[in-house]
This record gives C-alpha cells, structure tokens and sequence, in this order.
C-alpha cells in the first residue's frame, strides 16, 4: 500500500480520538442514552464506549471468506456487550467459531463520556483465549483505549487501538454508522493490524436494516486494502439483538 493511502487511513485514525479529547460532548436531540435511541451497532468493531446500565446487546454475524488463490471458507462469529457496572461493560467476542485461533474476553471502562453515553473516552484491558488450533496455553493480554463521537442524528463513529505486548501488534478498528433514515443504516469499517514485518489494512462498506428499536440486520463486504492481507474478500450477513 503505498503512503499516500497509508497517511489518509492514518489521519482517520487519529482524528476522531483527538476531537474527543477536545470536545466530548455534541449529542443534542437524544433523550434515552445509549445508541440504540438513534444508531445501530457497528458491523464487526467493538463499540467505543459500554452499554448503558442493564442492556445487553447480541451479534451473530456469519460470513464466507475468499482467499488468495480462490478458496473459500465459510464460519460464524459472535458478540456479545453486557454492562456490568455504570461506566463499565463486558465483551465476549468471537471473531470464528470454527477456524479463529483465539476468542476475546474484555472489560471496558469510560474514564471520560457523557451521561447518556454518546460520546466519550474508555480504556479497556483484554484477554484472548485459545479457543482454535493453537496450544492451550498461549493466552494473550492486550490493553487499548477506545472511543465514541455521535454527531446527532447524522453519524456516529466508534474507534479503538489496542497493543498485543506477546506478538508486538498494533489493531486498530474504525466503525462510521450514517443514519440514512429511521430504518437504513450505512455502515464504513476500517480494521487491521499492525507489526514489524507486515501491516494489514480492511475495508467494509455495508448497510444495516432497523427491524424494531431492539433488532437489525446487515449485509457487507469486506475487502483487502494493503499488500499484505489474510483474505481477498469477505462477504457477510448479520442479526443484532438487545435485551
């Protein structure tokens, strides 16, 4: 990938944890807190801040991988963000059931957001667990800051950086969820790691679908951006759920 595209995908990444810092609080026109009174979740990344006291929020997304040479590979991934505490959420969440090598478990703390958690700044720590072809006892600890910064009810981005002390990596995930009207949602995803021999970088233009104020479901594509790259291309299909 050549630094043109390196500086842009750079400057999208810095951008909106540095407006937070500056200004962490621009949610006129919502009443109930949380984000599912204007936005739906984001496709795959985690969201920018905890789930508001006693909501849990559910994503079964399944997909079918293409890769380099033309073999595919289909599996399913999950999701789960609870609340455990005010400011403080859970997530459990696993990227593939059948051919991912590890599962994450994170807790997540807003050391700075607003009341109705719209916007604002969480540090989180987490732990992956081996849960495919790996050795049992290759756990890893990663610790990350993330954020969130809703803009009314035009978008709302959901951001994080996390370091992986064991495999010296940098991931990173950007999610921007656009409100086209009350029911469609389109979604942007930037995701991709990080490290001395190589970096990876995807893109997933999607869209979701408002089912009712606690379900939807999305469909997208995720593609390659950098030389380097696990996958060419991604196609998947996704249902949420709150309770």
């Amino acid at each position: 990938m050549n630094k043109c595209v390196i500086a842009v995908l750079s400057a999208l990444l810095t951008m909106p944890f540095t407006t937070l810092l500056a200004q962490p609080t621009v949610n006129q026109g919502m009443d109930e807190g949380g984000v599912e009174d204007m936005f739906v979740h984001p496709f795959l990344a985690h969201m920018g801040l905890p789930e508001m006291p006693n909501e849990v929020s559910l994503r079964i997304t399944g997909y079918r991988t293409r890769f380099i040479g033309g073999n595919t590979e289909g599996d399913l991934a999950v999701h789960i963000e609870a609340s455990l505490l005010k400011n403080v959420g859970l997530h459990i969440r696993a990227d593939g059931i059948q051919h991912e090598d590890y599962s994450e478990v994170m807790v997540q703390y807003a050391v700075r957001a607003d009341k109705k958690l719209h916007n604002g700044i969480s540090l989180f720590g987490q732990v992956s667990i081996p849960t495919g072809e790996v050795k049992s006892n290759t756990y890893k600890g990663l610790f990350g800051i993330s954020g969130q910064l809703t803009l009314t009810n035009v978008v709302v981005w959901d951001g994080n950086i996390h370091y992986d002390p064991k495999d010296k990596m940098i991931e990173h995930e950007n999610a921007f969820v656009f409100r086209g009207s009350a029911k469609l949602y389109p979604i942007l995803e930037i995701s991709g790691h990080k490290t001395k021999e190589m970096a990876e970088v995807y893109l997933l233009p999607a869209i979701k679908f408002r089912i009712d104020k606690s379900s939807a479901f999305g469909v997208g594509v995720q593609v390659a951006a950098s030389h380097d790259r696990e996958f060419d291309s991604r196609g998947l299909f996704t249902y949420d759920v709150a309770f």
